[in-house]
Formats: C-alpha cells, structure tokens, sequence
C-alpha cells in the first residue's frame, strides 16, 4: 500500500548545482533531526541495554540466594531519607510579627466597653436580658469576637466604680499577654488564656468580675507572630540538603539476599548497584561503541533515502515521522516490561520487541513505502539483537515477522486485507518459533507457550496498534494513505453527492477522467488509486458557478453575454474555488495539490482567440488568459492534467474512430508537451508514449469506437462510415472536435 508523498518543487536540478562538483547548503532541520535521533537512540540504548536480571520488588520473597559478583559502593536511600527527615524535622516553624497588634486589641477592648457603657445607659432596653443581647451583637458587629452573655451581663449590672476597676485590670490583662510573643498555634494560644484567667483572679479575686475581666481579654488578645509556611519550608529543605548521601558497601562474593528473605528498599539499593536492576552502562568505551553503532545505522539510512527516495529525504516532515516510529519503537522496548508490570524472561521480552518492530514495520510501509520500512526493520532488528545480549536468535526472529509483516500490509485496502495480514503475521510468528526453539534446543512445552505468544503477543497486538496508529500519524504528517483514498473514493461522499446535483455534467467528466488516470498511472508504475481519487475532485470548484461550463449547460450558453476577458477570468477561477470547496470538505493536501496545478499554466484557447480578434496578440494579453498555476509537480498530477484535457476533447468528437481518437489524444498531449506544461513533472518521453497509448485504448472501449473499412463491400456500394452506416465517404477531418467558429455556442470546459 503505497501513500501518495507529494513534494513541492520536485524540478529537475539547477545547471548550477551541478558545475564543479558544487555542494548544495547543508539543511540544519535535516542535520538536527539525525542528530537528535542519534543521541535518543544511543541514550535509550546505554542507559538500560539488558533486561533485569532481577525482578524482585520491596515486599516481595527471594525465590533464591543471591550473591554479589564483585564489590560496589551502592547509595543506601532508606539511610539517606531518614537522616534528611530527622534534619528537617529538628529545624524549627519560621514566624512573622503582626504589626500593631497590641494596639489593635486594646482599640477592641475600648470599643467592647464603649458597647457595654452605652447599653447599661439605654432606656429603650428596660431588662438586662435585652441590653446584655444587645451588646452582644453590637460587639460581634463591630469588633467580629463572641463574647459570653453570663460575663457581660455581670459587667452591664455592675456598678460604676467597679466597672471602671475592670476596665482596668483587662486592658492591663491585654498588655501583659500582647507583650510576649504569642504564636498562632493552638497550644501556645491555651497558655495565655490560662494566664490571662489566673492574672485576672489574682487582681480581683475568684469572683465573677474576674471571670468577666478575663472572657473579655481572651475575646480581643490575638497571635502576634503568623506561621510563614514558605519560608518554613524552605528551611526544612536546605536542613535536609545539607545532609550527604548515605553509602553502603558490597564485597565480591557476599550474599545479598537469601532464599525466603523478604526484599527491602536496601537489596534494591543492592541490586540496582550490582547492575541487576536498571543497568546502566558505565563503561565509557561500551557507551562510545553504541553510540557509533547507532549513528552508523542512522547515516546508512539517510544515504539510502537521498539515493534511492528523494521525495522522503527531501522532506523534513516524513523524515520526522520516520524517526517518531523508530524511537518510539525502541522505547517501548525499553519500558514496555516495567510498564506492564509483568516478570517477564529474556525470551518473552524478546517477544514483546518482535511485536513492536512488526508494528513499526507494518505502520512504515503504509505510510512511507515497503522499501523504507523493510530498511527500518532491518535496523530495528539489529538493535534488538543488541539488547537481548547480542543474541543473533533474537535478530534473526524480528527480521523475519518485520518483513511478513510489511509484505502483508502493502497493499491493504480495507478490513479482510487486515484480518490476512494477522493471519500471516500470525503463523509466520508461530514457524519462527518452532524452527529457532528446534535450533536453540527449546523444550517442547516453551515451544507450545511461544506459539501463544506469538499470536496473542506479537501478531493480535501489533496488528492493533498498526491499525490504530496508522490514523493519528496520518492526520499528524499530513500523509495520504490507500485506507484514506479508498474512503475519498466512495461517491456518497457529500461533496461528491453536491456534485451530481448541482453540477451533473462536471460528475460525469470527473468520473470519466478517474477512468482514464487510473489507468495510465497503472501503465506507467505511477499511483493508480490516488490518481482516479484525485480526478474525482480535481473539478469540485465548479460547483460554485455549474452555468458557465459547457458540460452542464442545456440551453444557452452563459459566456455569450460576457466579454472574453470576464469569461476567461469565471473559467479559471474554479481552481480557487476547487482549493476552497476542499478545504472546506477537509480534503487531504494531496489532492489539494492536483486540483490546483491540474491546469498548470495553459492558455484558455478559445477565448484568447476572440480577444485576439479584438485587440493585438502579445505576450502580456496571452498572460492575461493563463492560469496562475504551478505546472504539475508530480506524475499523477500530470496524468490527471492530460486525462482531463483528453476527455473534454474525446466528448467533441462526433464520429469517434479509432484514427479520430488518436489524433486527438496525440494533439493534445503534444499541445501540452509543447506549452512546457510537463516540465516540472516527473514523467519521462517513454511514460508520456505509455500515457498516450493507454487513453487511446480506454476511450476505444469506453466511446465504442469503431474500425473504419476503406475498401468497398461491392461492386456499387458506397463506402461505410466511421460510424457503421452507408454514407458517402467521410472527409479527411472527419471526427475532429469543431473549432471555435464552427461552434460559437460550445464554451470551455475549464
């Protein structure tokens, strides 16, 4: 299955890039994203190259005794923790003063009194209950702090030379407590009121004034230092910076942990050391080796893509999703195990990488090509051999499933090619494991559980993921692949459906013009699907104004009331139109890309004609009567270009012979050739012979064309026709499409 991948610009190479040997400018989006892919590919390969050798967790059992194979200094982090815990711990809570607070609680206390003063003096609340409820909520108004009713009913009865000695003692009961430091923390809060409460008996005895002295301190007195959270945070945290790492030490041959001991947060320390967990590669030449492997590989790719695919190495964007699905695959091989949170062994780990190399494979040859993707697979291969302990088993095996694989999905056009694919990816998976088991002596019972993995691991799993992954980084990298065309092509679609209400006669020739580029692009090894898809909107702009085109007129003929200039100008703007109607309908760029440069550059011949008959011929009133273009800048858009301008002309002919179809076909693609509008394209002399040939062909059998007999039935009979009957002998031009003077009410098709 080969997605369509067009590129701007796609000319032939400037004279003056080729003089001297000159070199072109070196791309830095290109040199930077192989320079990325290479260090993420070395770092993911150097920082866990082997699979754990030991798979316990905190809590678990030892299944056996296990020894140190050398001396190590390992980080003790339980130590480590716990020493910096205790650190922070001993640092102490950060206050801030309150500015004014004691002057703020006296102004509450004097305004408490002012409160209760005027009550005791109110002659509209006769009773004490009514003034003691009244001040109440008068101080919890003004000042916010709940005072008790049984205090401030002692203070609105009591007389007047006593409540001034009460007014007194609490505002000294204030002073004293808002001179200290008073924390806003609970404890410290209970101590002042204890004190607040034993001062105040101390001044005016165990009475109920000395109650009602100390509930109106405790109602105003308020913390004067505010915990400052950050701050006490801060410190904790250089408290427990400050403490060094906690190192332990593990001698060559030392049991580390024995059978049936239960795992602590120390053997993990232990073992992660040893290497036995998260092995790191701490042998710097071992790390300058892969890193050069790694590049190695990379470089070779990039050489085969600027040899051999030009259109994928010229394209920063493919070139990126290459390098996604390369380092995502050797990512998940890296972490897919500990993700799972599965125990698995070298061997089905190894499962776990065939699957994820046959995923990349499969997902590369749909969206670049088969080619590139067998290349990747090939690589992917060899860096699994590498990690699982440079096994050439385990290389051998991903190799085979990755290329199964992307021979399967090559040309998949829909949901049975898929379930095929599985069921080749699956048995294919199923041999590899019977005839490398046989060679690597595997039991029999190993054997039987590989056959279940490979299908329940390898094969289900990696067709899922394919399928599922292919649609996010199609719409991601704007790639248009077979599973989006077959779904373009399906003549429900709206836009289509618009098409053939509005404009009947333009669905007619788009479909006709499908016919006619899927075939030539099949003749000439170009994409077939992609070009019939194309045809099929290469004309949608036309819908905008369906009138001013001949093949869908049925009385008059719009133009006849417009200037050629205006009529040239509605011709050529169903490009713009085409390029918004898709936009609109989200069409694939792709396709955007034919419907504008399915026109290319030409001349509208006919009305520059009749302009010509009206003003002097020059270069600038040619121009006038141009599309803006570009020229094709691909084969398909080519053939679609040529197919188009083929069907209109064919659809003239009044007597299609067979001579009448190639003289036409041929003018036409001469006309083109001609004009230049070919240039930019890819197509060679030999493909626009092979092109030629086919639309003869196609429109013999689509137009019914017959043979003309040139020598006479009998004796008397007059000669047949082109078209079967017996008529006088057809003139020399016979077939041909009338011109514009013969036929003034016959308008451009656009």
């Amino acid at each position: 299955m080969r997605p369509h991948l067009p590129l701007p610009g796609r000319g032939r190479k400037k004279d003056s890039e080729k003089k001297n040997g000159k070199r072109r400018k070196v791309d830095l989006g290109r040199t930077g994203l192989a320079i990325a892919t290479i260090v993420v590919l070395s770092l993911l390969l150097c920082t866990h190259l082997l699979p754990d050798r030991v798979s316990l967790r905190v809590g678990d059992t030892s299944p056996e005794d296990i020894r140190a194979f050398r001396s190590t200094r390992y980080l003790n982090t339980y130590e480590t923790e716990k020493q910096r815990r205790e650190a922070a711990a001993a640092v102490g809570n950060v206050y801030d003063p309150v500015p004014n607070a004691m002057n703020q609680s006296l102004s509450d206390l004097r305004g408490a009194f002012e409160v209760i003063a005027s009550v005791r003096n109110d002659q509209a609340l006769p009773t004490v209950e009514e003034k003691v409820a009244h001040a109440r909520e008068q101080v919890k108004k003004q000042l916010g702090v709940e005072t008790p009713p049984r205090s401030l009913a002692v203070l609105v009865r009591a007389p007047e030379a006593l409540l001034g000695d009460v007014r007194e003692v609490t505002a000294r009961l204030v002073r004293e407590t808002m001179s200290a430091d008073l924390r806003d923390a609970i404890p410290e809060i209970l101590k002042a009121h204890a004190r607040i409460t034993s001062a105040a008996e101390d001044a005016l005895g165990r009475t109920r004034y000395s109650t009602a002295a100390a509930d109106l301190a405790k109602a105003v007195v308020r913390p004067n230092r505010i915990l400052d959270y950050a701050r006490t945070a801060a410190e904790k945290e250089r408290a427990a910076a400050v403490v060094k790492p906690v190192y332990g030490y593990t001698r060559s041959g030392e049991l580390v942990i024995a059978k049936g001991q239960l795992v602590t947060q120390e053997h993990i320390d232990k073992f992660t050391s040893l290497g036995l967990m998260q092995r790191r590669i701490d042998d710097l030449r071992t790390a300058a080796s892969l890193s050069a492997l790694v590049a190695f590989l990379v470089g070779l790719v990039i050489v085969y893509l600027a040899r051999y695919q030009p259109i994928i190495y010229r394209s920063t964007r493919l070139l990126t999703m290459l390098s996604l699905v390369v380092v995502l695959s050797t990512l998940g091989l890296k972490v897919g195990a500990g993700m799972l949170g599965v125990k698995l062994s070298v061997l089905q780990l190894a499962y776990v990488g065939m699957m994820l190399t046959t995923t990349a494979g499969m997902v590369l040859a749909v969206l670049l090509n088969p080619q590139v993707a067998v290349l990747i697979v090939a690589m992917l291969s060899v860096a699994s051999g590498l990690v699982m302990n440079n096994e050439l088993r385990y290389a051998a095996s991903t190799l085979l499933s990755g290329i199964v694989a992307v021979y399967a999905v090559a040309n998949i056009r829909g949901r049975a090619d898929l379930m095929r694919a599985l069921g080749a990816i699956a048995v294919t998976n199923i041999a590899i494991v019977w005839v490398m088991g046989g060679l690597a002596g595997d039991t029999v019972s190993d054997m039987w559980w590989g056959s279940i993995w490979a299908i329940l691991v390898i094969a289900t799993p990696a067709t899922m993921l394919f399928w599922l992954g292919t649609v996010p980084l199609e719409r991601l990298f704007r790639v248009t692949t077979h599973i989006s065309l077959l779904e373009l092509a399906d003549t429900n679609k709206p836009i289509l459906r618009r098409l053939v209400v509005e404009a009947p006669g333009t669905y007619t020739h788009s479909m006709s013009v499908g016919h006619l580029a899927e075939a030539a692009a099949e003749a000439i090894g170009a994409d077939a699907l992609f070009a019939r898809v194309a045809s099929y909107y290469h004309d949608i702009g036309k819908i905008r104004r369906p009138q001013f085109f001949v093949e869908n007129q049925q009385v008059e003929n719009a133009h006849d009331r417009l200037n050629p200039t205006l009529s040239a100008l509605v011709i050529t703007s169903h490009i713009k139109d085409g390029l918004e109607v898709a936009r609109e309908s989200r069409l694939p760029p792709s396709i955007q890309q034919v419907i504008l440069q399915h026109h290319g550059t030409s001349l509208v011949q006919y009305f520059y004609n009749q302009a010509s008959e009206q003003i002097e011929p020059s270069p600038v009133l040619e121009q006038q009567f141009r599309y803006d273009g570009p020229k094709p800048q691909s084969k398909e858009a080519a053939v679609v270009m040529l197919a188009d301008s083929v069907e209109a002309a064919s659809r003239s002919l009044a007597k299609p012979t067979v001579p009448a179809l190639e003289s036409v076909v041929h003018k036409v693609i001469q006309d083109k050739l001609q004009d230049g509008q070919l240039d930019e394209s890819e197509l060679t002399f030999h493909d626009v012979g092979v092109i030629e040939e086919t639309f003869v062909r196609s429109l013999t059998g689509t137009l019914h064309a017959r043979i003309e007999y040139q020598e006479a039935l009998s004796a008397g009979n007059g000669k047949i026709g082109g078209n079967g009957d017996h008529r006088q002998e057809l003139p020399a031009d016979a077939g041909q499409p009338a011109t514009a003077a013969e036929n003034r009410t016959e308008a451009p098709t656009g």
